[in-house]
């Protein structure tokens, strides 16, 4: 009777393994993206493919990101339906990161239950234009500055010259006070 449970356990594990193993073979995919635009939106299809099959990936989870200086700002997601396509709309508004005008728009898979991670980016021309580069003044009391800022900081800075005069002047009293002879 011992040994029939000890099978039995092994068998069941034996039973969970290969399930646990069978659902986290994800498949291998590949994203297409067309974009056209309005006066006010991008609007970015994206299509999922099985690389395998070649068939449309249903329920895929897909995140759409721009390039920025410092990381990636997400800008729409979604959920493909069962044609494997997601349309997302997002803000016209994005300025290039360069002097040619470009973004990087970049769909992602991350942390699928269906699709393994993939990326895929596509260099995109910006409706706004970069900033020219001018030099800004270095001065808190530029020419534009405010007059409560200029009086503030004139204040402060006046403030803290007083106070280290003031120290000078009570160091002097000590040391003044030291030389001096108790008979």
């Amino acid at each position: 009777m011992q040994a029939n449970k000890i099978y039995n356990f092994i068998f069941l594990s034996f039973l969970l393994t290969t399930t646990v193993a069978a659902q986290d073979e994800k498949i291998n995919g590949n994203i297409a993206l067309h974009l056209s635009s309005n006066d006010s939106m991008y609007v970015v299809t994206a299509t999922v493919t099985n690389i395998a099959t070649q068939q449309p990936a249903k329920d895929v989870e897909l995140t759409f990101y721009v390039q920025r200086t410092f990381g990636l700002m997400k800008v729409a997601d979604g959920t493909t339906d069962s044609t494997g396509i997601i349309t997302a709309e997002f803000s016209s508004d994005i300025r290039g990161h360069d002097a040619t005008k470009n973004f990087l728009l970049i769909a992602k898979v991350e942390e699928s239950d269906v699709m393994k991670d993939t990326a895929f980016q596509v260099s995109i021309q910006s409706k706004l234009t970069f900033p020219a580069d001018k030099p800004i003044p270095r001065s808190i009391a530029g020419a534009h500055a405010p007059w409560w800022l200029v009086v503030s900081f004139i204040a402060a800075v006046g403030v803290v010259w007083l106070l280290f005069v003031y120290v000078l002047y009570l160091v002097y009293r000590i040391k003044k006070a030291s030389m001096k002879v108790i008979s």
